[in-house]
Formats: C-alpha cells, structure tokens, sequence
C-alpha cells in the first residue's frame, strides 16, 4: 500500500518528511489534514488587497502599474567626469535632492558634494536649481561666482565639487 503525507503526497516509505512540501514551503495544519495543500499566507480581504501598495518590491509577486505611483521623468543629468562619468541621474516633478548622502535622488560619489548640497525643483514646466548652503557651492556653466538659487536651461553645465553634470530637459 503506497505511503502519503499529510497533505496527500504520495511518498516513498523510507521518506519521514515529504520533499514536496519541505521543498516548497508548504505546512500541514490539523484542518488542513486530507485537504489539498495550501501555501502559509497572510489573509487579507479583497479591498485591503485592492487598496494596498507594496512596502518593498517582491519578486514572486506582480504589481499593476496602476498601484506604483511614480512622478514623470521630466529631464536628467549626466555626469560629465569622475568616477561616475556617463552615469545619468533621471530628474521627477518636484524637488530631486542632489549631494554624496545615499539617499539623495542625485548621489554624487565625489569628497567635495556636501550630503545635502542642492535642490533642483521642476514646478510648471521650470527648472530651477538652488544651492544648500553647500561647503564648496554649486556652480553654473563657466561662472566663477557660486549660484545661491537659479534657473536651469537645457544644456546648461552645473559644477557640483570636482563634478560636472550636463542638465538635460524633456
């Protein structure tokens, strides 16, 4: 007579734990003895699930386009020199934070970037950049006097440390 788990398996009889089950994660409980077997998975209702948005990406799990709210692109920058050189950082509606914190929406790996050190904000189809009162300012194009708050046009160079990064709008 062959030999089952408790989820309904068929095993070998030397086996004492079933490979299918120990494989995919799956765990018998009492109630579930004789049933079909059943991931271990949170229950939620289908208005919680509908009106949830993923804390972190999974990559077992597909999420519609609808539920991941990101900001247009609506320019970039790309790095001129350095170590980061032909990197480009895309610019959203709103603030983009630009300085050596690992955070910032533009990181920039150069001694000379303050953490914090400017914020380049796009508000009705505008650019602006504004320096964070930076230890080594923020610079536009060949100026030699460091930019307190200014406006981006395309192509204009900004000069960040011992980085130069090329402003790109859509």
């Amino acid at each position: 007579m062959p030999k089952f788990c408790n989820n309904g398996h068929q095993m070998d009889d030397s086996w004492t734990d079933c490979p299918y089950c120990v494989k995919t994660g799956y765990r018998a409980s009492e109630a579930a003895i004789g049933d079909k077997t059943r991931p271990e998975v949170e229950v939620r209702s289908s208005e919680e699930r509908a009106n949830s948005v993923p804390d972190s990406f999974d990559p077992g799990k597909t999420v519609p386009l609808s539920k991941i709210k990101r900001t247009p692109v609506v320019g970039w920058l790309v790095a001129l020199n350095g170590a980061q050189r032909g990197e480009d950082f895309r610019l959203r509606e709103g603030k983009n934070g630009l300085g050596s914190a690992t955070g910032s929406e533009i990181a920039v790996h150069d001694p000379a970037v303050s953490a914090r050190h400017a914020i380049i904000s796009y508000r009705d189809g505008k650019f602006a950049i504004a320096d964070l009162d930076s230890t080594n300012g923020t610079f536009l194009n060949d100026d030699t006097e460091p930019v307190i708050r200014g406006e981006l046009k395309d192509n204009d160079v900004i000069h960040v440390g011992e980085t130069a990064l090329k402003f790109k709008c859509l």
